[in-house]
This record gives structure tokens, C-alpha cells and sequence, in this order.
């Protein structure tokens, strides 16, 4: 995703979803766990490998265009980590809490899905094992309906990351489904 961003080329991003979606659909997988949309905040942050860039417009338009080349094989792309995943350390044991303003949120943190849902149209979306502010991501209303459903007009489902009982003590099913969380 790295390499993919720095060519800043749309049409080869598509393309590369594509091969992605026909390679999912060789293997009857209807759906594939990418693209990774959170921003590259340090050097040391542990999935970076997986990000495309630090920079939210860059992300997000490479993000939207493998978007679209996944889906239009039939394959559902499960955008990811939805939102504020930008460390891994303590992140799920511990919840980690994303403490930033709502201005920073809009502009940097959820621009990349903002432009997978409107410019991509992306069907599925995976919250985030961290908080936002004291509320874990995966059951925040404001984030999983109030803005990625209602305000966005995302139609898909969304899914929690690798799963709830085991993980962290701040996850709960119920807040989660209440949220939005399918």
C-alpha cells in the first residue's frame, strides 16, 4: 500500500483491486479485509505496512479507487480500521484511547473512509479495537451510525475487529450492536 500511494496513481490502484477481487473470487471469498485507511502517524506505528500514507487525501482517493477495483469483481471490500487505529501497542487489551478534536477527527482520521464510501462505495467496513475519547470505536454511535451510516450514507455492514470475547474488557456485543456495529 506504501509503494501504491507514493505512485499517486488512481488507475493502478484500481487495477491492483481488481486483481485483488478476482483472486478473492477464485477462491469463492466474497469479501476481503482491505483497504486499510488509517494514516501513517509515526515511524514506529505497527501496522504502517498495511496504511498507505500519512496523508488523509492520499489515502483516501488510492483507498477509494482499490475500493472500487475489488467491488467490481463482486467482492465486497471491508474497509479498515474504522477509526483512530494509528498505534498497535495496546490497542486491544486496554483500549486505547484516540483523544483528538472533532476537526482533526473529520479532517485527517476518517477523510480516507469518507472518500471509500463516497468515491469508492465501499460495502463493508471493520471498527477499531481503540476508543475514541472514552468510547470504544466499535460501539460508538456518533462514529458506526451518525456519521458513517446517516451522514455518509454508507449502506453496508459493518464488523468488528477479530472478534469481542477474548480481546479486551471495554468491548461489548451489546453497545456495539446498539451502535451500528452488525
Amino acid at each position: 500500500p506504501v509503494n501504491l500511494s507514493a505512485t499517486w496513481n488512481d488507475e493502478l490502484a484500481q487495477e491492483v483491486g481488481e486483481a485483488m477481487g478476482n483472486e478473492a473470487q477464485s477462491y469463492d471469498i466474497d469479501a476481503v479485509y482491505a483497504p486499510s485507511l488509517n494514516l501513517h502517524r509515526s515511524p514506529l506505528g505497527g501496522r504502517n505496512f498495511e496504511y498507505y500514507s500519512e496523508d488523509p487525501l492520499i489515502a483516501g482517493k488510492i483507498g477509494a479507487a482499490y475500493t472500487k477495483g475489488v467491488q467490481s469483481t463482486g467482492t465486497v471490500a471491508v474497509m479498515k480500521h474504522f477509526a483512530g487505529n494509528e498505534q498497535e501497542t495496546n490497542r486491544a487489551n486496554y483500549g486505547l484511547y484516540v483523544w483528538t478534536t472533532e476537526q482533526s477527527l473529520r479532517e485527517l482520521y476518517l477523510k480516507p473512509f469518507k472518500l471509500a464510501v463516497k468515491e469508492g462505495g465501499a460495502n463493508g467496513a471493520m471498527s477499531a479495537f481503540n476508543r475514541i475519547g472514552p468510547i470504544w470505536a466499535g460501539g460508538n454511535k456518533a462514529l458506526l451510525t451518525d456519521v458513517l451510516r446517516t451522514e455518509w450514507g454508507f449502506e453496508g455492514f459493518v464488523i468488528t475487529d477479530a472478534g469481542i470475547a477474548g480481546q479486551g474488557d471495554h468491548f461489548n456485543a451489546l453497545q456495539a450492536v446498539e451502535a451500528g456495529n452488525d
